[in-house]
């Protein structure tokens, strides 16, 4: 049996198209956000104001706290404040935050 040109781009094509879905359906997104209250921040460290984050770092931080489970970060950008400096004053409180693949 030959492939000719076209059938062997659409197989190429359709094979790109599912290794994305698994990827996705795997974890290949930008993780999973965790938030833990804490007492105080450890000697030396900062953390990041909750109305410096952006709007869906807020609402992904939000529901994360509402829920106490982790929760699927949006995009690869809005782990950044999460990771550095890993913490996020909010509501009077000062919260943990830990960014798993």
């Amino acid at each position: 049996m030959e492939l000719r040109g076209r059938t062997v781009i659409g197989i190429v094509c359709a094979l790109v198209a599912v290794a994305g879905l698994v990827g996705g359906a795997l974890g290949g997104g930008a993780g999973t956000l965790t938030v833990e209250r804490v007492d105080e921040l450890p000697q030396g460290q900062g953390a990041v104001a909750f109305a410096n984050l952006d709007p869906d770092q807020r609402a992904t931080f939000e529901n994360a706290v509402t829920t106490g489970e982790p929760v699927q970060l949006p995009n690869e950008a809005a782990r950044n404040e999460f990771v550095d400096p890993g913490y996020v004053r909010y509501d009077g409180s000062i919260y943990r935050t830990t960014v798993s693949s």
